[in-house]
């Protein structure tokens, strides 16, 4: 299972990679089933070199995204309206500094008398589990939360109590340092294309769409 996992979590980075390329030159708009997206994602986990498929030399590139990375990605490569609402920027900010700073550099590296290492709590997640709820609880109260978001984060829970993951860890269900990156480009994708397409010559915005002139 851990395996299967990786190794579709890779393909699913691949097709949107195309995606994300394909909207870039303004081809939007994707064949059935979105082929164009899903067979060159299969190449990926079939084709071996070395014995090993592409798949797997990613997955020992860049390792297998958390479940909620994951899930980020695949909706904005089947369908990008079905993304939570974009958070703005200095969210993104915030994130790294108050949740995946500490994560991933322990504050006793910065300070031997404070021996505090938050990815321990990982492995008896209670309180993890208690702050998700305390704050999933006050979000639907003020309506702050998203139904969306919401769902993302269960989903992940589940698949944390099923160990869908090689890790037994719970942080690397819900955090990794790809998420910042991957909620970052998320918030600025549609900026990104709607600027490379207007800088994009003439010729090729006619070719991409399928003009002749």
């Amino acid at each position: 299972m851990h395996a299967i996992y990786g190794l579709f979590a890779q393909g699913v980075i691949v097709a949107m990679i195309i995606r994300f390329v394909r909207e870039i030159f303004g081809r939007k708009n994707l064949a059935p089933f979105g082929m164009e997206l899903w067979i060159p994602a299969a190449i990926v986990l079939i084709v071996p070199i070395a014995g090993v498929s592409l798949a797997g030399h990613l997955r020992g590139l860049w390792g297998d995204p958390s479940i909620v990375t994951f899930l980020l990605l695949f909706l904005y490569t089947v369908r990008p309206s079905s993304l939570p609402n974009r958070p703005r920027l200095s969210t993104c900010v915030l994130v790294s500094l108050f949740v995946m700073l500490p994560l991933y550099l322990p504050l006793f590296l910065l300070n031997p008398n404070v021996p505090v290492d938050l990815y321990a709590i990982g492995w008896h997640p209670k309180w993890i589990l208690i702050a998700i709820a305390v704050i999933a609880l006050g979000s639907v109260m003020m309506r702050r939360m998203a139904p969306r978001w919401t769902n993302i984060i269960a989903i992940a829970l589940i698949a944390s109590s099923v160990g869908l993951m090689e890790s037994d860890n719970l942080w690397d269900y819900l955090v990794d340092p790809g998420l910042l990156f991957t909620i970052a480009f998320l918030a600025i994708a549609g900026s990104i294309t709607s600027f490379l397409s207007s800088r994009m010559p003439e010729s090729i915005k006619n070719l991409s769409s399928g003009k002749q002139t």
